[in-house]
């Protein structure tokens, strides 16, 4: 067992799209559609969007026929560089009050659980580790706290199914598989504009097994 080679996956899968995804695309002052959007294969509903031309808190509104947003762009651009979903990803934890570029997302590795080895060999690890979300809350009296926060959770979900698979192992030799096990705690932000959530991850592992890309 490689546990860097592990998480490394691991926090590939957390920065890929839709929950990271760079793209570019025209944005015309008090419109919300998006023109000549340079692809739309990791866009995903709900997701927040940033960079220039468009104003603070704005989602993906729809995808088909046309790339709307929630709100309207506040400047005229012309393939303007956009990011949706998080905008700082690490796997150091940083302080949430001074963390300017949100949604963040942080992997932080916790504990590993070896059960008792009997005679007849040796038995699966537990990696365990959280996903920490932080994002702000609109400051519009009819925003809802918990909105950004859940499309985003989504997103990881998401990102841990396999689509291929019934278990999702990273893509890598001897992780039996990897997903959401336990206790989501979240704190919507409904009195200080700034939501968290905590996103409990699983990962067993044949510890005898070689890690490598399969």
């Amino acid at each position: 067992m490689n546990r860097e080679t592990i998480m490394t996956a691991l926090f590939q899968k957390l920065t890929a799209p839709p929950l990271v995804f760079a793209f570019t695309a025209d944005t015309t002052t008090g419109d919300a559609t998006l023109a000549n959007v340079s692809d739309t294969s990791g866009l995903m509903v709900g997701m927040p969007v940033a960079g220039d031309g468009l104003p603070a808190d704005a989602t993906i509104a729809t995808i088909s026929p046309t790339v709307t947003l929630s709100l309207p762009a506040d400047a005229d651009r012309t393939a303007a560089a956009l990011l949706q979903g998080f905008q700082t990803t690490a796997r150091r934890l940083r302080d949430a009050n001074a963390e300017q570029d949100m949604p963040a997302l942080y992997l932080l590795e916790l504990n590993e659980v070896h059960p008792f080895r009997g005679s007849t060999g040796a038995t699966n690890i537990e990696l365990n580790c959280e996903a920490w979300i932080y994002t702000k809350v609109a400051a519009t009296e009819n925003a809802i706290p918990a909105a950004t926060l859940n499309t985003l959770i989504d997103g990881i979900e998401g990102a841990l199914n396999s689509p291929t698979a019934f278990r999702q192992n990273l893509g890598l030799n001897g992780v039996i598989y990897a997903r959401i096990e336990g206790e989501l705690q979240k704190d919507p932000g409904h009195t200080a504009q700034l939501a968290m959530a905590v996103v409990p991850l699983k990962i067993l592992v044949a510890p005898h097994t070689a890690t490598f890309a399969l």
